[in-house]
């Protein structure tokens, strides 16, 4: 197989270096490059990039930097190309072909675009075949940091290697331009605003300024746990709002978060994220649940060399087990519990050499699946969701299939365990658009097999003010468990 890859030597940038790279090690094909026109790179981009790694401290080298052709190491020729791959969104006329863009312009021109009006990038993948332009994938990304325009553009950038790697293995292993099909939400994104990156500069000095402030005297995030006893009917959907929840109570050195409710050997207990202030790292905590609520306050139970939260805790054969957090390990480890609910011991790795987050765990059909998002290179854990199957809880786990199930920051992340409804699956999903843990949503599980997944959101819910966030849902042992970003007080009320 030989791949033609078009580029813009008059701006070339290491991302585009790394996506050559890696269609190439997928497929084992060989490359040569094409030069084309591009548009016009947007005025004073790289001086506003510039001067960002400068105010915030970030490394100039990255997936933005600007390379020369010949750093790619790939003759220059017309041979003929079993794929051409579309890297400088060409204003010219350049035969079949992939496409990356994002907003219909290139990677960077249109991520930064979008950052700059305050939006999510969506990155698409197109094949044209003649006069016909086909959508392959669409992917909604992360912007984790709204403050640096740089930040975003590498997630992006990231999405789109990691698209183009994925088509092009799919390519090479008998799909064509006509049947090509990779994941894609169905939101449409909205209309193009070109950005101004001379004002964004401008104003990178008071963003910068301002975060150095924030640091002297920063305000601990206001994440809480609420519980509420558990009335949601059969066959329906819990109802978030209205109804008031009761908050777990705290002494204002930490805040609590990830709520998960396990009732065993006649005791319901509650789990949660514990992150006290003065560590900077999360621990995971249980407080009993009677029937007026927490008996107490939570107390560790399982503390590491490094952050812990989402303790997903379920029962096996009689055995409890919890699947935490322990992404800052790049691994996915299982614990099992020796005196429930206060003494657990590590039982084993489940997946090595991953930064997953919010493993959630699922059976169906006598095999073991785990939902969770994968941060990939220059990515975000916001908005990848990948699914891993077993037939035994041990393992060995391997993914459902290659790339991920699907990419969108407003619905991928696992927020709690999956439950039934009626005879179908309900996955809870945090929506982080805006922000992190900004709102909470359910979908159902239309299909889940080694061909693909699909699902259908019923429900998706954005906290009012004074709420700024809605993060986690769980229930059992007739409880109900939320989290949220809340002020102070015991009761929380949900618009």
């Amino acid at each position: 197989m030989h791949v033609s890859f078009l580029i813009d030597s008059t701006d070339l940038r290491r991302w585009q270096a790394e996506a050559i790279a890696s269609v190439l090690a997928a497929t084992g094909a060989s490359g040569t490059i094409a030069t084309v026109a591009g548009p016009p790179p947007a005025g004073l981009l790289d001086l506003c990039l510039a001067f960002e790694a400068l105010a915030f401290r970030r490394p100039r080298s990255g997936p933005l930097e600007r390379l020369s052709p010949a750093a790619l190491n790939l003759s220059t020729g017309a041979a003929d190309a079993d794929l051409v791959i579309d890297l400088a969104a060409s204003t010219e006329t350049v035969g079949d072909r992939l496409l990356i863009t994002v907003g219909g312009f290139g990677v960077v021109a249109g991520a930064a675009d979008a950052i700059m009006a305050g939006e999510e990038p969506f990155v698409d993948l197109v094949a044209v075949v003649g006069s016909e332009r086909r959508l392959v994938g669409r992917w909604h990304v992360a912007v984790e940091d709204r403050r640096q325009l740089g930040s975003g553009m590498a997630i992006a950038a990231g999405r789109a290697i990691e698209m183009l790697t994925l088509a092009a293995g799919r390519l090479a292993t008998g799909a064509t331009l006509h049947d090509l099909r990779l994941p894609r939400v169905e939101t449409e994104p909205p209309p193009h605003r070109p950005g101004q990156p001379a004002l964004f500069a401008a104003a990178a000095f008071a963003r910068a300024l301002a975060a150095r402030l924030e640091r002297l005297v920063r305000t601990p995030p206001n994440w809480a746990v609420a519980w509420r006893a558990d009335e949601t009917g059969d066959g329906a959907l819990p109802t978030i709002a209205g109804r008031p929840w009761r908050r777990l109570a705290g002494d204002g050195g930490r805040f609590y978060a990830d709520p998960f409710v396990m009732r065993h050997g006649g005791r319901t207990v509650l789990f949660v994220e514990e992150f006290p202030f003065a560590t900077q790292k999360g621990v995971i905590s249980a407080v009993e649940l009677g029937a007026d609520g927490p008996v107490g306050t939570p107390r560790p139970v399982i503390e590491t060399d490094c952050h812990l939260s989402y303790p997903f805790v379920f029962e096996e054969d009689g055995a409890v087990y919890m699947i935490p957090e322990t992404s800052g390990r790049r691994r996915v480890e299982l614990w099992r519990a020796v005196d429930f609910p206060d003494r657990w011991e590590k039982a084993a790795t489940l997946i090595d050499d991953i930064d997953l987050g919010d493993a959630t765990l699922f059976r169906a059909d006598g095999r073991n699946y785990l939902f969770g998002t994968v941060r990939p290179h220059w990515g975000s854990s916001w908005d990848g969701l990948a699914i891993f199957t077993a037939e035994r809880l041990a393992g060995p786990w391997a993914p459902l299939f290659a790339g991920p199930a699907k990419v969108d920051v407003a619905s991928a992340r696992p927020a709690g365990r999956m439950f039934s409804l009626g005879a179908s699956i309900v996955r809870p999903f945090q929506d982080s658009v805006g922000g992190y843990g900004a709102g909470l949503g359910f979908a159902r599980v239309d299909r889940l097999d080694a061909g693909g997944y699909a699902e259908t959101t019923l429900m998706a819910l954005r906290p009012a003010p004074p709420l700024s966030g809605l993060h986690t849902y769980n229930r059992g042992g007739g409880f109900e468990v939320i989290d949220v970003i809340a002020d102070g007080g015991t009761a929380v009320v949900i618009p």
